[in-house]
């Protein structure tokens, strides 16, 4: 019985495009993407807060661009 090598071949990006997780907090990821920015994908406000928290003392490079959107709707009577 002979065995054969089997040659798998993959594109180049799905090494380099692949996000890096930093951290979890919950369902949120901390993300670091091929270009060297910094994401948070996914969570609840609470998971939000926590990551920030953590960012603040162990990842001090993560900048956060701003305060996590409330989806709390106003509506207005006319």
């Amino acid at each position: 019985m002979k065995i054969t090598k089997r040659n798998y071949k993959l594109p180049l990006n799905a090494f380099i495009f692949q996000p890096t997780t930093i951290a979890r907090f919950g369902p949120a990821r901390l993300v670091k993407n091929f270009a060297g920015a910094y994401e948070l994908i996914g969570g609840t406000p609470a998971d939000h807060a926590t990551a920030r928290e953590w960012c603040s003392l162990f990842a001090p490079e993560v900048v956060f661009a701003s305060a996590p959107r409330n989806e709390i709707t106003i509506a207005v009577a006319a």
